[in-house]
């Protein structure tokens, strides 16, 4: 599982929503970029793919923006690695050894340890 740019940003964003009362009042994109210091074009795209998996919802006008969606705090930091960058291995063993291949055993054992990690831990631990 590799982390990329695009997760970092979707977890410090919901972290400014979180701190910022987003369950009850929506965030500019412009705000959150300017607060993160990155593209509001990028952040945009990233908190789209949030937006499809229905951990935010957004509003566009005047008055739009990015909010939390209720039961925000059962949300897991798996679950928005998987919704930015999908399912992925860490490891990939380039030669066929089968289950007896004790490297291949001992990143599998590494990478359970981390998905039952990112799986234990929800937006709230955040807070």
């Amino acid at each position: 599982m590799k982390f990329s740019k695009a997760t970092d940003y979707a977890l410090h964003a919901l972290l400014y929503l979180i701190m910022h009362n987003a369950d009850t009042q929506r965030v500019p994109v412009q705000e959150l970029a300017s607060s993160l210091d990155v593209s509001a074009t990028y952040l945009s795209k990233v908190l789209t793919r949030l937006v499809k998996a229905n951990y935010i919802t957004a509003s566009s006008g005047a008055k739009g923006g990015y909010q939390l969606r209720k039961n925000w705090e059962a949300i897991t930091i798996y679950d928005i690695v998987v919704a930015i960058d999908g399912e992925q291995t860490l490891f990939e063993d380039s030669f066929d050894h089968g289950e007896g291949c004790k490297i291949q055993a001992l990143m599998q054992e590494a990478e359970n340890n981390l998905l039952h990690s990112l799986k234990s831990k929800s937006l709230k631990d955040l807070t």
